[in-house]
């Protein structure tokens, strides 16, 4: 009788263990609105300029100011850590990723391609 007790507490103690641990919490949702500081290599030249993000009722507007002109966005899209979008103005598709305070990533259309970085301001 005392080894079924001790059998039974055993089974007892190994069950309330249960399963794998949960799954960690899924990351908050990329904020990418704010006012960045930007480089943008075109053809090997280094251009500098702003780019504001800000977030409005049917999404994201924004638009960056560089050297050499300012365009605006549109299409701003988020998808994880990924942002999508459109300067219309220059005829050019943009993709950067975040990573913490900064992004980096490649733009592409009627003037070329090149790249693009930028960090918060």
């Amino acid at each position: 009788m005392k080894r079924l007790t001790t059998l039974f507490a055993l089974v007892m103690i190994v069950a309330s263990c249960g399963g794998p641990p949960p799954e960690p919490p899924a990351p908050p949702p990329l904020d990418p609105t704010g006012s960045f500081r930007v480089s943008v290599d075109i053809q090997g030249q280094m251009v500098s300029g702003t780019m504001v993000i800000r977030e409005t009722e049917t999404g994201y507007s924004g638009s960056i100011d560089t050297d050499m002109g300012g365009a605006g966005m549109s299409n701003i899209m988020v998808a994880g850590s990924t942002v999508t979008f459109d300067l219309p103005d220059v005829g050019v598709s943009v993709e950067i990723i975040f990573e913490g305070e900064g992004f980096s990533g490649m733009f592409d259309g009627a003037m070329g391609a090149g790249a693009i970085s930028g960090v918060r301001r």
